[in-house]
C-alpha cells in the first residue's frame, strides 16, 4: 500500500456512489478516487467522467485486480454483498459494504470471517452514525436531560414508484423495507439504548405482486423494561424521526438520517418548554470514509465494524423471524 491517501475503488456505478459516496472520497481528507467499475463498461466510463475518475473498469475482477487500488466500496444489491466482500478481501482490499450488511447473520459472519483472514478493514455503511446530533443525543440522555431513557419510538417511511427495475423491490436481490428503510430505525434504537434488545415482535407485510415486504413495524424490548417501538414502510405517508422518551421530557429529531447538504435540528421538550438545538449540515459519507482510511492506517477504529454488523444483522433475522411465526422471538445475550 502506497503512503499516501488511501486508494479507492468503486464496484458498480449505482445512484448511492454517484451522488453521496463518491463525492464524499473526493473530499476526504486522507482519500482519493481511483476507479469505478460496472458490468457494463460503457456506463462506468460514464461513471467515471461524471466524477473525474481516472479509470473505469468493466468486470468487477478487474478493479479488483488493480494493484494501485487499497479500499473499495460495495453499494450492490444486498444479495451480492456476500460474493464481493469476500472477493475483495481476498484480493486484499479494505472494505466499506451498503448497508444492510448482508441478507443474514450467517452470511455476515462469513463476511467478516473472510476479512479478518485477509487482514483488511470492514466498515458497513451506516453514514448516520458520524452525523454530530447523534452525538449530541447520547450526551444529552446521559447528562439527564430528559430524566431516565425509557422509550424510543422511530420512523422511516415513504410512498415507493412500483417500477419492477428497482432492486427495493426484487426479492432475488433481497430488497423490502426492512433492509431499506427498517434496518436504520433498528440500528438507532439499538444506538440510543446502548445495547440489544432481548426480545422482539414484529408484523410485516409482503407485497403480493413483488413479494418483498413493503411495510412493518417492530417493538423491541431492552434491559430495565425499555422498550423502541420502529415503523417502516413503502407504502405509507413520509415519516421519517426519532424520539427518545424519558421520565422528565423528550427530544425528537425530524429527518434523523440525512443527505449531505441538510440542516437539522434536536427539540429538547421538558415541562419547562422546548429549546431547539440547530446543526449545520454534515457530510456523514465523507465521514464514514474518512474513518475506514484512518483505520487502514491504524489511527482509529471503525465506528461500524464486522462484529456491530454481525450484531445489527442477528436483529433484522429475529423481526424477520417473528413477523414469520406471529409471536415474540428471544435474543440471545
Amino acid at each position: 500500500m502506497s503512503t499516501g491517501p488511501i486508494r479507492w475503488g468503486i464496484i458498480s456505478a449505482a445512484r448511492i456512489a454517484r451522488r453521496s459516496v463518491g463525492p464524499g472520497i473526493h473530499k476526504a481528507r486522507n482519500g482519493v478516487l481511483r476507479a469505478v467499475a460496472s458490468r457494463s463498461l460503457e456506463r462506468a466510463r460514464e461513471f467515471a467522467a461524471e466524477l473525474e475518475i481516472p479509470r473505469a473498469y468493466g468486470p468487477y475482477e478487474a478493479l479488483l485486480a488493480d494493484p494501485e487500488i487499497d479500499a473499495v466500496y460495495i453499494p450492490l444489491p444486498t444479495s451480492l454483498h456476500h460474493e464481493w466482500v469476500i472477493a475483495a478481501a481476498r484480493a486484499g482490499k479494505h472494505v466499506l459494504v451498503d448497508k444492510p450488511f448482508a441478507v443474514d447473520a450467517t452470511e455476515a459472519v462469513e463476511m467478516v470471517d473472510a476479512c479478518r483472514a485477509a487482514g483488511v478493514q470492514l466498515l458497513e455503511g451506516f453514514m448516520y452514525r458520524y452525523d454530530p446530533k447523534h452525538a449530541r443525543l447520547r450526551e444529552l440522555v446521559a447528562d439527564g436531560a430528559i430524566g431516565d431513557l425509557r422509550q424510543i419510538n422511530t420512523a422511516f417511511c415513504f410512498p415507493i414508484t412500483r417500477d419492477p427495475a428497482n432492486v427495493r423491490l426484487s426479492t432475488e436481490l433481497a430488497g423490502g423495507a426492512l433492509g431499506d428503510l427498517g434496518t436504520y430505525c433498528v440500528s438507532v434504537s439499538r444506538l440510543h439504548m446502548g445495547g440489544e434488545p432481548r426480545r422482539l415482535a414484529a408484523r410485516m407485510t409482503d407485497d403480493p405482486e413483488f413479494g418483498v415486504d413493503f411495510d412493518g413495524n417492530a417493538l423491541l424490548e431492552f434491559e430495565g423494561d425499555r422498550a423502541a417501538m420502529v415503523a417502516f414502510s413503502f407504502t405509507t405517508s413520509r415519516r421519517h424521526f426519532l424520539e427518545l422518551v424519558g421520565t422528565e421530557g423528550t427530544l425528537r429529531v425530524d429527518r434523523h438520517v440525512l443527505a449531505p447538504g441538510e440542516s437539522t435540528s434536536i427539540e429538547i421538550q421538558t415541562v419547562g418548554g422546548t429549546v431547539t438545538e440547530l446543526f449545520p449540515p454534515f457530510d456523514s459519507y465523507q465521514a464514514e470514509v474518512e474513518n475506514l482510511g484512518d483505520a487502514i492506517r491504524g489511527e482509529a477504529a471503525p465506528l461500524v465494524d464486522g462484529d456491530e454488523a454481525i450484531r445489527q444483522m442477528r436483529v433484522l433475522d429475529a423481526v424477520r423471524a417473528s413477523a414469520r411465526r406471529g409471536k415474540w422471538v428471544a435474543l440471545q445475550s
